[in-house]
């Protein structure tokens, strides 16, 4: 039996795809967050081009005390603060000369196909971050504030702020300063819920100093033998991005304290796909090699995180 020009482009395809998937599903080096990083970004498939998502107004504020006999009070959670998301499509194509892929001197194709998926890696995080770049001005929360700022106005009409006061750069007292704004923020209904701090994320330049706070066992940078109580008791999880640097058009400087409960989310409406065109539908003998996913990346509410611009 003969080789047929069939058989013959799901044999490239499978070599494509197998280059092309290692490279994309890489593993990234300690600490550095991607826009897969559930802990930087809530993963959330959706089923349509575009998703509204609708800020919960609490769940009817602090319990009041009840008598014996007395009837039970009735809370009624409210939700305001509509905000749509519109899935963007990101997508790119590769064209091999069947020569060229057929000759593959010194195992070219392997490396335009690696570079292809460095780039929608690269194209994805970028984006992603995105939000965190721009987390003091143009990235708004369903409120129509910037995500980190001091003035947002909850569904119950108080002011609250999640800008570190005075904006400092990052430092233990810093640090303890946003610890603290986190754990008395108050939510959508008025109740402060104490939210832990877990998860800190800075720029790459930041990243060695933020470990050296966060987890020697002493108090960092300094000469006495006090017991560093966030690498002791909080164990808060250090993460940074070459994507929220100067270099990206971002800060050097800006950092985020994040709780558990905070609100940034990854949605994802079609995850990445590859696809081959083979070369006998082609005018110039040549592969097209077709990739695309379709997401977008939001933050509705500012509960759970606190930051600090450090300009």
């Amino acid at each position: 039996m003969s080789v047929t020009n069939a058989l013959n482009v799901g044999v490239v395809r499978t070599a494509l795809d197998a280059i092309f998937v290692e490279e994309y599903e890489y593993p990234v080096g300690p600490g550095m967050a991607t826009a897969e990083t559930p802990e930087i970004f809530r993963q959330e498939p959706i089923e349509n081009a575009a998703h509204i998502e609708e800020v919960l107004g609490g769940g009817g504020g602090f319990w009041p005390a009840k008598g014996e006999e007395e009837p039970v009070a009735q809370a009624s959670p409210r939700v305001a603060n509509r905000a749509t998301y519109v899935a963007s499509t990101f997508a790119n194509s590769l064209q091999i000369s069947k020569e060229f892929f057929d000759d593959n001197m010194h195992g070219t194709y392997e490396a335009m196909v690696r570079k292809f998926a460095q780039n929608a890696r690269a194209t994805r995080d970028r984006t992603a971050f995105g939000l965190y770049r721009n987390a003091f001005g143009t990235t708004l929360t369903a409120d129509g504030a910037a995500w980190i700022s001091n003035t947002h106005t909850t569904i119950t009409g108080l002011t609250e702020d999640n800008r570190i006061a005075g904006d400092p750069a990052l430092s233990e007292t810093a640090l303890n300063t946003g610890m603290v704004e986190l754990l008395q923020q108050r939510s959508q209904d008025g109740v402060v819920m104490g939210q832990q701090p877990a998860y800190l994320l800075v720029p790459s330049r930041l990243y060695r100093l933020a470990l050296q706070i966060t987890g020697s066992q002493l108090v960092n940078d300094t000469a006495n033998n006090a017991i560093n109580v966030w690498s002791s008791t909080y164990n808060i999880k250090v993460f940074h991005s070459p994507y929220l640097g100067a270099a990206q058009a971002g800060s050097d400087t800006a950092w985020f304290l994040l709780s558990k409960n905070h609100a940034v989310t990854r949605y994802i409406r079609e995850e990445i796909s590859t696809d081959l065109v083979d070369y006998i539908y082609s005018t110039n003998d040549s592969y097209v090699y077709k990739g695309r996913f379709r997401e977008i990346y939001g933050v509705s509410d500012y509960v759970g995180a606190v930051g600090s611009n450090a300009v």
